[in-house]
């Protein structure tokens, strides 16, 4: 058996129970994730190796139709044997049974498990980027149709978990929203730099056959090639980090946003309400319903900090070594996952949400959150520095919380004797510019600044982004179009060589 020649050849023995079990098993249990990715790089290097006459018609044939079978039947019915190796091996092993140990190990001519894992890897991480490329659109595209439909849903902003001024529920969700632009504009880039062809740099420093590495980067629907062949290699280090990094932030930002909707659901904001079938109950408190869906997206972004620093801690040893993250194993099938996890149950819990917009607009002018504009105004009718109105409202607001009297109660009396203490004289602002100086709609009605609060700024800023994603679109398209293509293409190769028209 091929197996037994590729570990007895150097070592003189098979890999005894602990370096099965604790070695080889977890291995193949993380390479067997990757089932398809593996069977599309052998296709794709058996039909150049057949294109390029390395391997005669006969040969080629043989190995691509087994492969293909193989790919057909899916992981399920694979059977692995942990004592023969790496899934490398494994692929070895089952054309070996199907079509002899001769044309079966012909296949891994002009490339080594450097290469070849190397190439799995990129091709599995740039197929879980697309995935989660495509779930960020759709949670953006709910979000602008969210944020369109509460441009005048009047809320409070709060900073250190304290009112501050008022604003919008329309607002709010476009600051996610252009966080997640963010997001994609770094998937974009990480999949630019992950979807390159690491086929051809063999162990280390290339191969003396005389293979096409243009064409294999083709047939997979890759955008070009890592040209050093040592580079090419598992033995490159930045793509792994970055990913992990791309994925924990993308996570994170998600996290955000449920922890807010999370403080907002419970009973003392009472702002929001997660649908009831997000949630769970409690096994001995009848009366609960929490909010679920929320807290696993907090949970998974807890988790996902851990990403980047592992994969950095397993990346740090000696750079002769390309081992290392391979036996650790690579984390990325989990990381893809929980993020593809993370992005669509906030999405979901945003398009089931309920909005209690009464309770948002009758907190928006609670507790001085237009404390700010009334400051403004002091300055526009008296022509006082912002620091000097800053001191009378200051004042102002201290001396109504003691006396227990709230913004909509403020008179030009109250006022003046607030600046009198405070500038040693009043200021005669007439009563009704100093209610509307106060009035929370009235506010952010007077905006005028980019990217304020202004409904009218609000959907002037959601008419742009709508033109974003449709240029993420376009994006998204034309990728899965190079897949698709590149899918056809490689089926096109394997055929002429099964049918004997090769």
């Amino acid at each position: 058996m091929p197996d037994r020649v590729f570990s007895e050849a150097r070592l003189g023995k098979v890999p005894n129970a602990e370096a099965i079990a604790y070695g080889m098993e977890p291995l193949l249990a993380a390479e067997f994730e990757l089932f398809d990715a593996f069977l599309r790089v052998d296709l794709a290097h058996t039909a150049m190796l057949a294109e390029q006459k390395i391997l005669t018609p006969e040969q080629a044939a043989d190995i691509l139709r087994a492969l293909s079978e193989c790919r057909a039947a899916g992981p399920a019915s694979f059977d692995l044997d942990p004592k023969a190796g790496s899934f490398l091996l494994q692929v070895e092993r089952y054309l070996s049974g199907r079509i002899g140990a001769d044309t079966a190990g012909r296949m891994h001519t002009g490339r080594s498990r450097n290469d070849q894992s190397a190439a799995v890897n990129r091709l599995y991480v740039r197929d879980v980027l697309l995935s989660v490329c495509e779930a960020v659109a759709r949670l953006q595209a709910t979000l602008l149709a969210l944020a369109a439909a509460h441009v005048e849903t009047y809320m409070p902003g709060f900073t250190h978990l304290q009112h501050a001024q008022p604003t919008t529920l329309g607002h709010y969700l476009m600051r996610h929203y252009h966080t997640l632009e963010r997001d994609q504009q770094r998937l974009a880039a990480a999949f630019g730099r992950t979807n390159l062809s690491a086929l051809g740099g063999s162990a280390m420093v290339g191969t003396t056959w005389p293979i096409d590495r243009q064409r294999v980067s083709l047939l997979l629907g890759h955008d070009a090639l890592v040209l050093n062949a040592t580079d090419a290699g598992i033995f490159t280090r930045d793509y792994p980090a970055e990913n992990a990094a791309v994925l924990s932030i993308l996570v994170n930002n998600c996290a955000r946003l449920a922890g807010d909707l999370y403080l907002w659901s419970t009973w003392e904001f009472g702002m929001v309400e997660i649908d009831d079938a997000l949630a769970g109950t409690s096994s001995i408190m009848p009366q609960k319903k929490n909010p679920h869906s929320l807290e696993r997206i907090r949970g998974l972004a807890g988790q996902s900090i851990g990403w980047l620093p592992s994969v950095l801690g397993t990346l740090r040893s000696s750079s002769s070594s390309d081992l290392d993250l391979h036996f650790s194993p690579d984390p990325i099938a989990p990381m893809g996952r929980d993020t593809l996890g993370a992005v669509e149950l906030l999405r979901v819990s945003l398009e089931t949400l309920t909005v209690s917009e009464e309770t948002m607009a009758d907190r928006a002018g609670v507790y001085w959150t237009t404390a700010s504009n009334l400051a403004d105004t002091i300055v526009k009718e008296r022509d006082l520095s912002f620091r000097m109105a800053h001191g009378v409202v200051g004042r102002l607001v201290r001396n109504c919380v003691e006396a227990g009297v709230g913004p909509e109660g403020v008179t030009t009396g109250m006022l003046d004797r607030a600046a009198e203490e405070a500038l040693g004289r009043a200021l005669g602002i007439a009563d009704e510019v100093v209610r509307a100086s106060l009035e929370p709609r009235a506010y952010i009605e007077s905006l005028q600044s980019l990217g304020s609060a202004k409904p009218s700024e609000v959907l002037r800023d959601i008419e742009i982004e709508k033109g974003c994603q449709e240029d993420h679109g376009r994006w998204l398209a034309a990728k899965q179009e190079q897949r698709a293509g590149a899918e056809r293409e490689l089926a096109a190769a394997v055929s002429r060589f099964v049918t004997g028209a090769g």
